[in-house]
């Protein structure tokens, strides 16, 4: 038995399928592969993959993290060598490296995710910049920001999303697009959806820049924590 993680890369236009799609397509990839994949127990047993967590709709990554637990040794070689012409161009293995069965697993760990949001459609940076900065600040200087939610059982709950922003800043490069760079709560604790902080910034402005369609979504990397401070997860692959 051994357990791999390995660390990958979403491209469009493959940023529009959901979670359970790309499980679907790693897992059909993996069974052309012919490496030998370890099987759950159970009525139903079933390749032992996991992704580290599911990305939102629309948005591309760079440091998307995966495990898989294999019947025989394989080593990190072999298996980037034999799953990589499996898999579309869209969906590229970064890296792989041997781990031990006694870490937890990667969703247990993640619990912070850095994205970088792009302006795809133009508009005069010159004059807008300062109003995006202003509605920014303002809504960083928030102690709460409450929004409304519907749980799995119909009923309207209020939550603060204001803790789950840690950071939150517009950048700026001649010659590039307007980025707005966030790290954002993220995991099976709790979190934000980067669609909501963007959509709130609209709210509170009334300004049709903050309206997602006029921003790209890309998920750079995923954070666990050690000693009380976040560390990217792929550092300790």
């Amino acid at each position: 038995m051994e357990r791999i993680r390995f660390s990958f890369a979403r491209k469009m236009p493959l940023a529009y399928i959901s979670h359970l799609d790309t499980m679907r397509l790693f897992l059909r990839a993996l069974r052309r592969s012919g490496l030998p994949l370890a099987y759950s127990q159970g009525y139903n047993p079933h390749p032992r993959l996991t992704l580290a967590l599911p990305l939102p709709l629309g948005v591309t990554a760079s440091g998307e993290l995966g495990e898989i637990i294999f019947a025989e040794t394989v080593g990190p070689g072999k298996f980037v060598k034999s799953l990589s012409p499996q898999l579309p161009e869209s969906l590229e293995l970064t890296g792989a490296s041997v781990v031990s069965y006694e870490l937890p697993s990667l969703a247990a760990k993640v619990c912070a995710a850095r994205y970088r949001i792009f302006a795809i459609n133009g508009f005069d940076r010159e004059s807008r910049q300062a109003l995006l900065q202003q509605a920014l600040d303002s809504l960083m200087a928030k102690e709460e920001i409450i929004l409304e939610r519907i749980n799995k059982k119909k009923k309207r709950t209020c939550i603060n999303i204001r803790p789950f922003i840690y950071e939150a800043a517009f950048l700026s490069e001649e010659n590039k697009p307007l980025e707005l760079n966030m790290l954002l709560k993220a995991g099976s604790s709790g979190g934000v959806s980067p669609f909501l902080v963007v959509e709130q910034l609209g709210t509170d402005t009334g300004s049709d820049l903050f309206k997602v369609e006029n921003w790209h979504f890309h998920r750079e990397k995923l954070y666990g924590e050690k000693k009380g401070k976040l560390q990217a997860l792929s550092e300790g692959m």
